[in-house]
């Protein structure tokens, strides 16, 4: 993009030598050639990316372009988190706090008593394992 590197460089001239010719001659229609090539680049790439999208794209592929477009960067990582007022930022104290919590909550103590005798009494049963093939 010669468009930005002059515009680089006029902004350089007017940082070492502000002198108001400086400023008029190369510093303003730099930036303002830079900034219409800028823009230019933009609009194509929004064409090139919604031109892909048609009937079979799938939504998901959709808002991937949307967020695209709109500059939005994707979900970031879980970098901490805060249990009981404590604060746990390692990976693998992170990935052992999510899975207590996955635990706790799919643990027997959760289900009905209801559920619990009939869970009790499914995995009493016999299991066939004969096939008639």
């Amino acid at each position: 993009m010669n468009s930005i590197r002059s515009r680089r460089k006029a902004t350089q001239k007017v940082k070492t030598c502000p002198t108001p010719a400086n400023r008029k001659s190369s510093y303003h229609p730099g930036q303002n050639q830079a900034h219409y090539k800028i823009y230019q680049t933009q609009i194509l790439a929004v064409f090139f990316i919604v031109s892909k999208i048609n009937s079979r794209t799938s939504i998901k592929k959709v808002w991937t372009m949307v967020r695209k477009i709109t500059g939005k960067p994707s979900a970031s990582p879980i970098r901490h988190l805060n249990v009981n007022n404590v604060e746990v930022s390692d990976f693998p104290d992170i990935a052992d706090t999510i899975a207590q919590t996955f635990s706790n909550n799919s643990s027997p103590e959760n289900y009905s008593n209801k559920f619990q005798s009939f869970r009790r009494q499914a995995g009493n049963q016999q299991l066939k394992f004969k096939s008639r093939n």
